[in-house]
């Protein structure tokens, strides 16, 4: 009976038992509970994968369009090729190396390894051979198939981006990735509207993993993405990309371009290019120059320099880049003194050529002084004293204040990735008299280009900041309105007086620049320059220099080199602003680097084409209407003498050749418009033999030894630029040596030694 258990051992094991008992079924309801409410939705996913098969059906990305219309981004139907491999395995098995062998002839992303992998797939109706199969490629495949009696090959519809004006506007439309994501710019920032929603086709399958037949099978439309319209104009694109890509080669630009042409009240967009830029429909290809020079590294330091200067090509660079804005910063340090009052139009300010704060003393760009002027003269002569005399008049507090207001300490929030900020002198430091001073002509400080441009149109439309934009609207596939993007005003900066007298100063830069180099017959416009070297790299170069001579003494490194950054910015009409521009050169390092040099001829370029387009009819002046070219009369046909007093009336030279009584031919022609003075050359006889003429080299040559050196070889010029006496050619129509015929019209661009910014 000992051995028995006792009734208190008995109840201890009983208590032992359902104590575990109780655990394991707290245990087991916490893990139902957990299964059932708290992770129900993983499980009931993990219940559908096994009893439904789905394919996705891809939703068409939206379109972005411009301003005018133009199609920019789209999507079109293009196919995947699929083979069903349960259909192959019962019906198509015999016919395995006739289907690889085709199916690799015609498709050159799919390997034979590929295709005998999605034939032996088990348990499946649908594997995917390639992607973005073009319509008559699919249309082909088949063909093939139904030819040959295979049926388990087919089709499904796919999408595939398209970007049809291919390099235009490119580092603002960005781009997508291979899974059709957007990436950089548009593309990206407004990804979730373009997108669209992808559809689905769900189908049952059986206990063996088996689609089960199509009659238990739903389908699920994708909803198609909405579209994207641009502020930007695809003409003025075009426009601004032009000259850029012209500057950037004539003044071999070594660290790319930008330029950006916005609506100063608004802050749409109207164009905005980086050059180079690149082609979206070839997004992974480098610049013939930039290849080359990939592959020229060793083999293992290729892939990251690519992917480098990949990066690189497809940034942004007028929002992606900081930049010393030199003497167009002047710009912001008048507008605050006048502001401020601490100065007026009609106070002076003397410069003899350099000036000394805290005993450091710092330069003018004209070594010899500009003397006593005026506040709009010592704007338009750029003069680094006299604004270091005004910021150190508007104190460091102040030019901070401004700095903040004008926005250079914060991003613009335009509506595009990638946006950086400004590297801006901190409140204490510009309570430094040197780096206020500094700071005042557009040195130390480094702002973005589109910043400037915010900032500047702050300074001319009135006093307010406005945020850039470039989307209009987002529009649905019915062409109703989803969102409009409206102008928001940030803050009003100055007051409406003071940007009216910078609008006055700005006009009066370029009207008595000595004929500036933007200046353009019958339009007022208003800007000024700048010239910036780049400091920090400087800095950089110098002690990467110094550290390499340390390890090596004996090696010979030459001294860096200055590099510079040429911009200009400006507006029109000076009266009433709607454009301004900014045009930006990193590092221009052919015989100009000046910004009144580079960036202005590009501006002016732009300008000519620009204003006409948008309306903007030139007014002229008595003066300027007196210079005007004059359309060439048609006298073909005519009586030699009537046509001779016809030319002559309207203030041509004549030159008759032959001794027919009727004119045969003209040179020019009546299709141009020629100066006042030209000559045109008359012929008489049906067997006329037209001269050639040597094209002379007329680059750095005044306006009268153009004319001198025309007019004796016999030919005609058309001038366009500044009208100073002392500009010089910059550019000419026909290189030297070109073979003309005689009364041809050369064009030459004009332009003043003008070292202002």
């Amino acid at each position: 009976m000992a051995d028995l258990p006792s009734v208190k051992m008995k109840k201890r094991a009983n208590l032992v038992i359902m104590a575990a008992t109780l655990i394991f079924a707290i245990m087991v309801i916490v893990n139902l509970f957990n299964i059932m409410v708290i992770n129900s939705s993983e499980y009931q996913k993990m219940a559908d994968d096994n009893q439904f098969g789905k394919i996705t059906i891809p939703a068409n990305r939206g379109s972005i369009l411009s301003s005018d219309g133009k199609i920019l981004a789209q999507s079109a139907t293009v196919f995947r090729i699929c083979l069903d491999p349960s259909l192959y395995q019962q019906k198509d098995k015999d016919k395995k190396d006739l289907i690889i062998n085709f199916l690799t002839s015609k498709l050159d992303s799919v390997t034979a390894e590929k295709i005998i992998q999605s034939m032996e797939k088990q348990n499946s109706q649908y594997q995917v051979l390639a992607y973005q199969v073009e319509k008559p490629l699919k249309n082909e495949i088949l063909q093939f198939a139904k030819e040959n009696d295979i049926v388990s090959i087919f089709d499904k519809e796919d999408t595939k981006r398209y970007y049809p004006q291919d390099d235009l506007a490119a580092a603002v439309i960005g781009h997508t990735d291979s899974d059709g994501i957007g990436q950089y710019g548009v593309e990206a920032t407004y990804d979730d509207y373009l997108s669209g929603v992808d559809g689905v086709t769900i189908s049952a399958q059986d206990a063996f993993g088996d689609e089960m037949p199509y009659r238990y099978s739903k389908l699920y439309e994708a909803k198609d993405g909405n579209s994207v319209v641009l502020t930007l104009d695809t003409m003025i694109q075009y426009y601004v990309e032009s000259a850029l890509n012209n500057m950037v080669e004539k003044n071999n630009v070594t660290n790319r371009a930008c330029a950006i042409v916005m609506n100063a009240k608004t802050g749409a967009i109207l164009a905005m290019a980086t050059s180079p830029g690149y082609d979206l429909n070839n997004k992974t290809q480098l610049p013939e120059k930039d290849a080359a020079e990939v592959d020229a590294l060793p083999a293992d330091q290729q892939n990251e320099e690519y992917m480098k200067r990949l990066m690189a090509m497809w940034n942004n660079k007028a929002i992606s880049c900081i930049y010393e804005p030199g003497s167009v910063f002047k710009v912001f340090t008048s507008a605050a003194a006048l502001e401020e009052k601490v100065i007026t139009l009609d106070d002076s300010f003397e410069c003899s050529g350099s000036y000394t704060v805290l005993g450091t003393k710092i330069s003018c760009w004209q070594t010899s002084g500009h003397g006593s002027q005026k506040f709009m003269d010592a704007l338009r002569n750029s003069c680094n004293p006299a604004f270091m005399q005004i910021g150190l008049r508007l104190t460091g507090e102040k030019f901070s204040y401004y700095a903040d207001a004008f926005g250079f300490r914060e991003k613009t929030g335009i509506d595009l990735p990638g946006e950086t900020n400004s590297y801006f002198a901190s409140p204490s430091d510009l309570m430094n008299d040197v780096t206020l001073a500094t700071s005042a002509f557009g040195q130390t400080n480094t702002i973005s280009p589109i910043q400037m441009v915010a900032g500047y149109a702050s300074v001319i439309n009135g006093g307010y900041l406005v945020q850039p934009h470039v989307v209009d609207r987002i529009v649905d596939n019915e062409g109703n309105t989803v969102k409009k993007i409206d102008t928001i005003v940030k803050r009003q900066v100055i007051s409406d007086e003071t940007s009216a007298k910078m609008r006055q100063s700005l006009q009066y830069v370029v009207d008595n620049n000595g004929g500036s180099n933007v200046y353009i017959k019958g339009y007022r416009i208003g800007g000024k320059s700048g010239t910036s070297e780049k400091l920090t790299l400087l800095a950089q170069e110098r002690a990467k220099r110094a550290e390499d001579l340390k390890e090596n003494p004996d090696a010979v490194i030459p001294e860096p080199t200055k590099k510079y950054i040429a911009s200009y910015c400006c507006f029109a009409p000076a009266d009433n602003p709607e454009i301004v521009m900014l045009v930006m050169a990193d590092q221009p390092e052919g015989n100009e680097y000046y910004g009144s040099k580079v960036a202005v001829p590009c501006a002016r370029e732009i300008f000519t084409d620009l204003l006409p387009y948008l309306g903007y009819y030139p007014e002229y002046t008595v003066e300027e209407q007196a210079l005007l070219d004059v359309p060439v009369p048609n006298v073909e046909s005519k009586a030699v003498d009537e046509a001779e007093v016809q030319l002559k009336d309207a203030g041509f030279e004549v030159d008759i050749r032959g001794t027919g009584e009727t004119v045969v031919a003209q040179v020019p022609t009546f299709i141009n418009s020629v100066p006042k003075g030209s000559k045109i050359i008359l012929y008489t006889q049906r067997d006329y033999q037209e001269e050639e003429k040597i094209m002379p080299d007329l680059m750095n040559m005044t306006a009268d030894k153009v004319a001198s050196e025309i007019q004796n070889i016999g030919l005609n010029v058309k001038f366009s630029g500044s009208e100073n006496e002392n500009a010089k050619v910059i550019v000419q129509s026909y290189p030297a040596g070109t073979k003309l015929k005689e009364g041809t019209i050369v064009s030459v661009q004009m332009a003043i030694d003008d070292r202002t910014g």
